[in-house]
C-alpha cells in the first residue's frame, strides 16, 4: 500500500480560462488576457487578440520571470503591460498579462495572479473529485448490480493507489424519517460523498447508487486510518466511521474478503439485502451476517415464497406481531417482562399461532420455519411496494 498517485497532468484550458478572464475583468479597470505556457493568447477581455503570440508572454513562461513591455518596445502581438508567470504545483502553466503602462499596473499584476491561481486550483480539485466520483460510481455499479463484478474487481489494481486486498464493502441507507421524508438519492448529494471520500482517504471507492451510499475500502487489515485491524473487526470499524459520518443512518457491512470471488458473492447479498431495506432499516451499525435471514427470504423461489406466506395468512397482525416479537427473543416471559404485552397475552396469541398454522415455536425446527414465513412475508411486501 506504499502507491503513491500519478501526477495529473496539468493544462489550463482555453474554455477555463476565458472563465475566468470573465469573472475577474469587470473589476479591474484595464484588459486582462490569459496565455498558455507557449504564449498564444487564450482568453482575453478583448475577443479580437484570442489565438495570437505574445512573445513577452511566451518570454515569461520560458524564464519563469515577469516581463515588461514598454510602448517604445512593442513587438508584433504585444501591449505595453506586465506578463506574469502562472504557476501551479510548481509548473508554469501559463502567463497572466494586464495591459497598460507598466508602471501603473504592476502592483494590480500580482493580486491578479494570485486571484487566478486559487481559482484554477479549486477548478482543478473539482475536476479532480469530478473525475473520481465517475470512476468510483462505474467500478461500484459493476460490482454490486452488474453481471460481471470480476471485471470491476480487476479494475481496482489499475487505480492510482492500487487497491487491493482484502477487502471489505459497507452499504449506508439512510430512513425516511431520519431526514424528512426525504430519499437517500437525495440524502446522498455529490457533497457529501466527496466529503466522505475526503475522510476515508485514498483507498477506498465511495459512490451514492439507487439510493445507496456505497464504500469499497480495500487493504482493510491496515484500517483505513492507518491503525491495525484485523478479521471482521475491520469491517465493523469502517462501519463506525462511516456511520459517525452519516449521522442517522443504517450502515451495513460485509466480511472481510479476502478473494475477489469472496467479495464479488459479498456484493450480490448486499445488492440484495439493500433491495428489501423497509423489512429492516433502522439507525445504526450491523453486520450482513446478522440479516441473513432477510437475504434468503428475498431469494427464495417465488412458490415457495407463497407457501411460507401463506402460513401466515390466518394470523391476525396483532398474533403475527406477538410471533415476530417472541422469536427475536425466545421465551414468553422475557417478553412479558420487556413491557411488550401481558404474559397470559403472549401465551394465548402463541396458542393461536399454533393451532392455525400448525407449527409450534417451541420445536427449533418448526420455529425457524415461522421466522422464514415472517421474513418471506416482509420480502413479499417489499417487492409489491417497489412495483406499485
Amino acid at each position: 500500500m506504499s502507491a503513491e498517485p500519478r501526477p495529473q497532468q496539468i493544462h489550463l484550458s482555453s474554455a477555463l480560462a476565458q472563465r475566468i478572464v470573465d469573472e475577474l475583468a469587470p473589476a479591474i479597470q484595464e484588459n486582462l488576457n490569459l496565455m498558455d505556457a507557449q504564449g498564444f493568447i487564450i482568453a482575453s477581455s478583448d475577443a479580437t487578440r484570442v489565438g495570437t503570440m505574445h512573445p513577452g508572454a511566451r518570454e515569461a513562461a520560458a524564464t519563469n520571470v515577469a516581463v515588461s513591455v514598454y510602448a517604445e518596445t512593442v513587438r508584433s502581438g504585444e501591449r505595453p503591460g506586465v506578463n506574469l508567470p502562472l504557476e501551479y504545483r510548481g509548473t508554469v502553466i501559463g502567463v497572466v498579462g494586464v495591459t497598460g503602462t507598466p508602471e501603473k499596473v504592476q502592483s494590480l499584476a500580482p493580486v491578479l495572479v494570485l486571484t487566478i491561481a486559487l481559482l484554477f486550483e479549486r477548478e482543478s480539485e473539482l475536476a479532480g473529485e469530478s473525475r473520481r466520483d465517475a470512476a468510483d460510481r462505474d467500478v461500484l455499479a459493476r460490482l454490486v448490480y452488474g453481471s460481471r463484478p470480476l471485471d470491476a474487481i480487476g479494475s481496482l489494481g489499475q487505480r492510482a493507489p492500487a487497491l487491493a486486498g482484502p477487502w471489505v464493502l459497507v452499504a449506508g441507507m439512510v430512513p425516511a424519517a431520519a431526514v424528512g421524508g426525504v430519499p437517500g438519492a437525495a440524502v446522498f448529494d455529490s457533497a457529501r460523498v466527496a466529503r466522505l471520500r475526503g475522510a476515508l482517504g485514498p483507498y477506498v471507492v465511495v459512490g451514492a447508487l439507487r439510493g445507496v451510499l456505497w464504500v469499497l475500502a480495500s487493504g482493510v487489515e491496515r484500517a483505513t486510518d492507518g491503525r491495525s485491524a484485523a478479521g471482521s473487526g475491520a469491517g465493523a470499524a469502517l462501519a463506525e466511521r462511516v456511520s459517525a459520518l452519516l449521522p442517522g443512518a443504517a450502515v451495513v457491512y460485509g466480511s472481510v474478503c479476502h478473494s475477489e470471488t469472496k467479495l464479488a458473492v459479498e456484493a450480490n447479498q448486499l445488492a440484495a439485502l439493500s433491495a428489501q431495506r423497509t423489512t429492516w432499516l433502522k439507525p445504526g451499525v450491523r453486520a450482513a451476517s446478522s440479516h441473513l435471514l432477510h437475504l434468503a427470504a428475498a431469494q427464495l423461489p417465488a412458490t415457495l415464497t407463497e407457501s411460507l406466506v401463506g402460513l401466515l395468512q390466518d394470523l391476525s397482525a396483532g398474533e403475527r406481531e406477538t410471533l415476530g416479537a417472541y422469536l427475536a427473543t425466545g421465551t414468553a416471559a422475557e417478553l412479558s417482562r420487556s413491557g411488550y404485552t401481558h404474559r397470559n397475552t403472549v401465551r394465548r396469541h402463541l396458542l393461536t399461532v399454533t393451532e392455525r398454522t400448525g407449527f409450534d415455536v417451541r420445536v427449533p425446527e418448526q420455529a425457524a420455519v415461522l421466522a422464514l414465513a415472517l421474513a418471506a412475508q416482509r420480502a413479499a411486501g417489499e417487492t409489491s411496494a417497489r412495483t406499485r
